[in-house]
């Protein structure tokens, strides 16, 4: 098997780990590789996954239509978080990131801080949430549309520790989706973690 076969092949299945086919944009995007790649010319299809997972066209168009309500539920907050000063990014993470969230899924935010803001930020976005309803609860089992901010950084430890470095991380950080960027914060948490390409080499942002 070539190279490009080896990591097209290791692609769909990581993919196919999540229930999730790739277009062919999101499968030179999302290439398994340390070697960046050509856009290759892939036989005609609108998504590509591993032999008698068709079925998972229909899934991915379904979860589709649940992420596209569950953003459109989360925009009221990301609004009333623009008013706090010290917030510096609010970002999508996780499933609701690829648009491949389920109808019962909470919704997994990631904010970064000014420095030296991160706890005080925290205290004050937690109690907007909890007065809001939305927030997520250590323990729950009943999650759907409920808000978990679980990643936080403030703006001057960007990059991820060493020892958190792999292919799920990396993953995680090229699918980030940007609700709310002030200051260009999200191109420097990106450029602080270009490690990312040693996994996932076409990735861009």
């Amino acid at each position: 098997m070539k190279p490009i076969e080896l990591a097209i092949a290791k692609t769909l299945a990581y993919s196919d780990i999540f229930d999730y086919p790739l277009t062919a944009t999101e499968l030179h995007r999302f290439l398994i590789s340390p070697r960046k790649t050509a856009k290759k010319n892939l036989p005609g299809r609108q998504y590509y996954y591993l032999p008698g997972r068709k079925n998972l066209i229909g899934l991915r168009k379904k979860r589709y239509r649940f992420s596209q309500l569950k953003l459109k539920q989360i925009q009221p907050l990301v609004n009333l978080l623009k008013f706090i000063p010290s917030i510096r990014l609010v970002a999508v993470t996780g499933a609701l990131a690829m648009n491949n969230a389920d109808e019962f899924d909470d919704i997994d935010l990631m904010i970064i801080t000014k420095a030296n803001r991160l706890w005080l930020t925290r205290l004050i976005t937690l109690l907007i949430l909890e007065i809001s309803g939305s927030r997520r609860r250590f323990g729950q089992t009943i999650v759907k549309n409920k808000i978990c901010p679980n990643l936080w950084l403030d703006e001057t430890t960007l990059a991820i520790p060493p020892h958190l470095r792999n292919l799920y991380t990396a993953h995680e950080i090229a699918q980030i989706k940007p609700l709310f960027d002030r200051f260009k914060t999200y191109q420097q948490f990106a450029s602080a973690n270009l490690w990312v390409k040693h996994y996932l080499a076409n990735w861009s942002f």
